[in-house]
């Protein structure tokens, strides 16, 4: 069965900051993709007024999601992000480990554990 974590991030911006969010989310994937080879999806999608994104994001497994929380791009972005955005929801699929769970009980995230499937990698 797979190790992977998946992640769905659902933000509220108000319209003043969605520039500055789309600047900030921009550097984040742009930090991640190239100090992170553990995360194999980092995506931003917008809603048509840009006031709501999702950002999806794949991890190897629990490992990858705990480096990714502790890099510079979560210490130095993350930070800018929560200070112009509601983090409205975040939802988890996968495994996670004990550590990861209680990374995640802060974030108040809801987690989907894997049952049965595959996936196709492309």
């Amino acid at each position: 069965m797979s190790k992977n974590i998946h992640i769905s991030a659902e933000f509220t911006i108000e319209k003043d900051n969605v520039k500055q969010f789309k600047k900030l989310i921009k550097q984040m994937s742009n930090m991640v993709q190239a100090n992170e080879p553990n995360t194999s999806v980092y995506e931003a999608y917008f809603s048509e007024d840009g006031t709501k994104c999702m950002v999806h994001e794949t991890y190897t497994d629990s490992k990858a999601v705990l480096s990714h929380n502790d890099s510079m791009a979560s210490k130095t972005i993350l930070p800018r992000i929560f200070n112009i955005a509601i983090l409205d929801k975040l939802d988890v699929y996968g495994n996670p480990n004990k550590e990861l769970k209680n990374l995640l009980a802060g974030f108040n995230s809801q987690i989907f554990n894997l049952y049965t499937g595959f996936n196709r990698e492309l």
